[in-house]
């Protein structure tokens, strides 16, 4: 038996992807699965023993290549968990494509007419209707996993031994409207009692990161010094996780490692949210102009903010308090 998965992007979708695996697995023991993904995000699924080959490219000739190296491959399944033009530029070489439902129109209406969805869905589980439409039976128990190296969590903790007990904060976001602001994290850590390290990546991130450090004996700002499977040994080994909604946000689910989440721009509605473990929200929910958008915006259309701005750090702080 043989199965492709596609899903390119980003990275927290990607780790929400990865109970298909489980499930392929668990029906068909010896099944050879190939994903296909996009360069930039292959090492959230490079270590996982359940993919048989990580098929990435980093731009038009490369994903065509791909498609030319499987055009013989005869696929008894093809789950398309990404949906979009690139996707069909390869699913439409074979038999057999499943593909997930994105809740289009309804993600169309929540956003323009503040629509309520009937009922909320993890993406994984919408991932699993995908797989559903080929016949397979799936408990909702799945959850998603990101595989850690031996060598590589032993040469992590060897490095920062003196990090045991502590908290890990990831204060970035790919949009600023997903970004609370810096000055909010810094409060909330200056509070703490406790050691934290700060994770994230890019030249942003990494100004934030010395900004809520800055003053604070027991915060190590790691921002841009570890790979990302270097930071899922701190938030496997973490007491809890306050972030905002992000991608390193959907590792913590994987290591059961409670979340203290921030969402501004978006919600939980659109199902990118820590299911699999235990959390906080924390969420202006009574605010007309929200959500705005399904991704994230560079500016506050309202030019207001409070969807961020009206989160108290004091309720923040209290929610991080109780797991430690």
């Amino acid at each position: 038996m043989k199965a492709l998965i596609l899903r390119y992007s980003s990275m927290g979708d990607i780790i929400l992807a990865t109970p298909v695996l489980d499930i392929l697995r668990n029906k068909y023991l010896g099944i050879k699965i190939d994903w296909i993904v996009n360069e930039k995000f292959k090492e959230a699924i490079e270590r996982n023993p359940k993919i048989n080959r990580v098929l990435s490219f980093n731009n038009k000739k490369s994903l065509s290549d791909i498609r030319k190296k499987i055009s013989n491959e005869d696929y008894d399944f093809v789950f398309d968990l990404h949906r979009n033009r690139k996707t069909r530029y390869i699913t439409k070489k074979f038999k057999n494509v499943f593909k997930y439902n994105k809740r289009v129109w309804e993600r169309f209406a929540l956003v323009f007419f503040k629509k309520k969805y009937e009922k909320i869905i993890p993406i994984p589980h919408l991932y699993f209707q995908a797989l559903g439409k080929a016949g397979f039976n799936i408990p909702l128990t799945y959850k998603p996993s990101f595989y850690i190296d031996r060598d590589v969590e032993k040469g992590v903790l060897k490095r920062y031994r003196v990090l045991k007990d502590f908290i890990v904060v990831s204060p970035g976001a790919s949009y600023f409207t997903k970004m609370w602001p810096k000055q909010y994290f810094k409060k909330v850590l200056d509070n703490l009692d406790y050691t934290v390290v700060i994770l994230g990546h890019g030249e942003e991130e990494s100004k934030i990161s010395r900004f809520i450090s800055q003053g604070n004996t027991k915060a190590y700002d790691l921002c841009n010094k570890l790979t990302l499977e270097e930071s899922a040994v701190f938030i496997k080994r973490a007491k809890v996780m306050l972030t905002n909604d992000s991608g390193l946000m959907h590792l913590a689910q994987c290591f059961k490692t409670p979340v203290v989440a921030i969402f501004g721009s978006t919600t939980e509605e659109f199902g990118f949210f820590p299911y699999a473990t235990d959390h906080v929200i924390h969420e202006i929910n009574n605010l007309k102009c929200r959500p705005c958008t399904h991704f994230g915006k560079k500016y506050c259309p309202q030019k207001h903010f409070k969807c961020m701005l009206d989160i108290n750090p004091e309720d923040v702080y209290n929610s991080v308090v109780k797991y430690i």
